[in-house]
């Protein structure tokens, strides 16, 4: 390759370009593209080919509030005349950040099944914590109580249980794996009532209403879309066995939140482990902060040391093989 060959700006964090910048320039060289990587700090929107949103951008933002350092990034990115493509760290396209890329009909990548892990074992470490009573041996401790579960305050064996995960993609997937690891009975629900690895049973969504009354912990792992908001409605909720819990690691919006909140207020429903809500940050008057059987994280479930490296590595296989489709017409960003 030589210096004439065509180059290609790509638009990244400080801390990618420091950490992974050499590899991006191999995987760029191995397709005889010329790479120009381009910080955000100092990114001249006119050289801008390929953009990446990655994890360590996000730092300071809420679903639907971008912190400084996205604000930082779009504002190169949106400015950009050249852009090509936008990969992003999150699961899905719904983040306002990226409405202005979409709209202009830059193609965006998701970095899907990244969070699959850590997301799965946070939600079945509430379902097995819960499950097992530690909600109620947390209470007692915080009253320096001794009080062991017995008689019928003994929880049920796990083997008894039914989880319904909403929502079958790769974080639904590991949670129904997990779960039928621990002994738990499994059902996914998913567009097509297909056989799925994980799960005892596979129903449609037309029978989710069918399968509510039944099931001890209702998992959602859905993503947002018109199709899918408010789809645990007020009706939903209770078709829901008062022995039920629900874990909401998705988005808050698949949930009428008043009407869960009513229902865990009255003990219509045993508890909720809840990631996600319809506003983020949660509101400081929220009267789900202090029901005593919901468990909030700050949509934190993902949180994991070797997350960062994860979404890289997505956008690394993502550029190669970009690369190897678009090599023969990037000539474009360098040129100008």
């Amino acid at each position: 390759m030589t210096t004439a060959a065509p180059a290609l700006g790509l638009l990244l964090s400080a801390k990618v370009d420091r950490a992974h910048g050499p590899r991006l320039d191999d995987l760029a060289q191995d397709a005889g593209v010329r790479l120009q990587r381009h910080r955000v700090e100092d990114a001249d929107p006119a050289c801008i080919d390929v953009a990446f949103f990655s994890r360590d951008l996000y730092e300071g933002s809420s679903l639907r509030k971008p912190g400084p350092l996205s604000d930082a990034f779009f504002r190169v990115a949106d400015a950009a005349p050249g852009l090509r493509w936008l990969h992003v760290c999150s699961s899905g396209q719904d983040l306002p950040q990226y409405a202005h890329t979409l709209a202009r009909g830059v193609p965006v990548t998701a970095s899907t099944g990244v969070t699959a892990a850590p997301i799965a074992q946070t939600a079945v470490a509430a379902i097995l914590a819960q499950s097992r009573g530690f909600d109620r041996w947390l209470a007692s401790q915080a009253r320096r109580a001794w009080q062991p579960l017995t008689g019928d305050a003994r929880p049920r064996d796990l083997t008894s249980m039914q989880v319904l995960v909403l929502g079958a993609g790769a974080i639904g997937q590991e949670i129904g794996r997990l779960c039928s690891a621990l002994g738990l009975r499994t059902t996914a629900v998913r567009r097509h009532a297909e056989p799925l690895a994980g799960f005892d049973d596979v129903i449609g969504m037309a029978q989710l209403d069918d399968a509510l009354p039944h099931c001890d912990w209702l998992v959602l792992a859905l993503p947002l879309n018109a199709e899918t908001a408010g789809i645990i409605d007020a009706r939903r909720l209770s078709l829901l066995p008062p022995n039920a819990r629900i874990v909401n690691v998705a988005r808050g919006e698949l949930v009428d939140e008043t009407a869960l909140t009513g229902a865990l207020a009255a003990g219509r429903l045993a508890g909720a482990y809840l990631d996600t809500f319809t506003e983020e940050p949660l509101p400081q008057a929220s009267p789900l902060w202090s029901l005593p059987t919901v468990w909030i994280s700050p949509h934190n479930s993902a949180a994991s040391l070797g997350h960062e490296d994860r979404v890289a590595d997505c956008f690394a296989d993502q550029f190669r093989r970009w690369l190897a489709r678009h090599a023969g017409d990037l000539g474009v960003a360098g040129s100008r």
